[in-house]
Parts: C-alpha cells; structure tokens; sequence
C-alpha cells in the first residue's frame, strides 16, 4: 500500500501557536478512543483555539493527514509519573478507529473483529509505514527501548499519562508493540533497499521540496522577536505572496540581494 500523506496543519491550536520544537528521539502510538474512521473530523475539530490537546497526525484506513511540523512540540502525552513527559522527545500520530463501538470504563464494547480485519489492516499498514519513514528521517531505530512505544506503555514508562491506547485495541487483532516495532524495522529495511534502487533526481526533489515546507511551517522564536520587529517595519523582510516570512527556513542568494538592497534603501 503507497502512503498517502497530506499536509493540513492545526494553525489555530493553541500547541500550534506556541511554536515550541523538539529533538524527535521516538514515536508514540495513539488511538483516537471514539468511533470515528475519518481523519478530517479530528482536523476539523482539533484547528481551533482552547483544545488542550495535538498531535503530528492522524491516520486513517486510506489515508494520513499531518496535523503538525514533525519536530514542533505536540500536546499527546501528558505527564507520567515520573513528572517527565514524551512531549518533549516523541513525535505522537493518533490512529483513527472504525465505527460501531463504544466505551465503558476504558474498554470497547460491541467491537465487531471479524468485520473490522480489512479496516485494521489498511490502517495498521499505514501506521507501519509512517513510523519506518520517521524513523529513518530522524534516524530512529524502532527496536532500541523507549523509541517505539504506545501510550499506554509511555505510562509505564512514566512519560505519560494513565490511558490504554493502543492495547485496548491492537492485541483484538493478535497484533502487539513488539510485533509493530519488528514490523516498522522491516519496513526500513525495504524502502532502504528501494531507495537505493529508486532514487532519482526527481525523487530527490520531492523530498528536498517537503523538507523545505516543513521548515517553512516552523515558527519563529521569542529570542528574535525585536529583530523581526524591526525588519519588517522597516521595509527589509516582507514575506512572500501568501504573508509567511518563513523565518526558519533558508535563504537564497536572491532573497539576501533583495533584502540587502530593501536595507539601503531604507537609509537613503
């Protein structure tokens, strides 16, 4: 199954506009906990202010949908017990969960295995995928402890806080962590050898295009704030067509020219 990733970030969450990143060190596992398929729901319900929760995806049956930059902060894990919290090391996904279940005290109820195979299937590809490819970006291995994980054993950890997710869930279908991580180092293992076959320049391109949009994304720290302040009432940064100055990403030797000229303008 190819990865059909989209971008459609939470710009009006709070944990978004907080701009705070992280050194990616692992991937926490998530399910969503309610009985609801589509990604865009979360999407929706999650972009706006004063929902005290985020996470860098969610993904879905056909589709995943990356809700934030991968190394921006997110709000998925609480605090565990040891007051530390994944936080601040673990980029988090959601996993979206099928309809015609419920919950009581934690547990799904009327969770129909059978007919939802084909439904955990697709998706937990999906998962697989996603984690191997974040792995092999920020240069992760799956099998180290403490790199992988689920909520559930982050709480174990002590890294977060006290919910099930996903072995509430995944050992319905006979799957466990350990299965997962042997299956997303699996993974890495063959798109290592496909790129190594496959890499061209236009693939190259590709991932250098989305790199740069992901840096493009992050937002700017507090520390250069008055210099930002000042460049842009004087005239020497003024952002792109769309209004993003893009502070964190690079620059061309063109944009130094046009903002060296804008600067000597600004003193005649």
């Amino acid at each position: 199954m190819e990865l059909d990733l989209t971008q459609q970030f939470l710009t009006e969450n709070d944990c978004y506009q907080a701009g705070r990143t992280i050194k990616p060190q692992g991937v926490m596992v998530h399910s969503t906990g309610v009985a609801q398929p589509d990604p865009m729901v979360f999407v929706h319900r999650w972009n706006m202010p004063d929902v005290a929760k985020c996470v860098h995806a969610f993904v879905g049956r056909e589709q995943i949908v990356q809700t934030l930059p991968w190394t921006m902060r997110g709000w998925h894990a609480g605090t565990g017990t040891s007051s530390r919290s994944a936080n601040n090391t673990h980029i988090s996904f959601e996993c979206c969960e099928p309809a015609g279940h419920t919950y009581q005290g934690g547990e799904m109820v009327g969770y129909d295995v059978e007919a939802n195979q084909p439904y955990f299937d697709d998706l937990y590809q999906n998962a697989v995928q996603l984690t191997a490819m974040l792995c092999q970006e920020f240069g992760l291995d799956p099998l180290e402890p403490g790199v992988v994980i689920c909520h559930a054993e982050g709480y174990s950890m002590g890294v977060a806080s006290n919910h099930g997710d996903v072995l509430q869930w995944w050992p319905k279908h006979g799957v466990t962590m350990d299965q997962f991580r042997q299956d997303v180092s699996s993974a890495m293992d063959e798109t290592g050898k496909d790129e190594e076959d496959d890499m061209t320049q236009e693939r190259f391109n590709q991932l250098m295009d989305g790199y740069l949009a992901q840096r493009a994304g992050l937002q700017p720290g507090d520390w250069s704030a008055p210099a930002r302040k000042w460049a842009e009432e004087q005239g020497i940064i003024s952002g792109d067509g769309d209004g993003s100055f893009r502070y964190r990403s690079f620059t061309t030797r063109e944009e130094t020219a046009q903002m060296l000229y804008q600067l000597s303008q600004s003193k005649e």
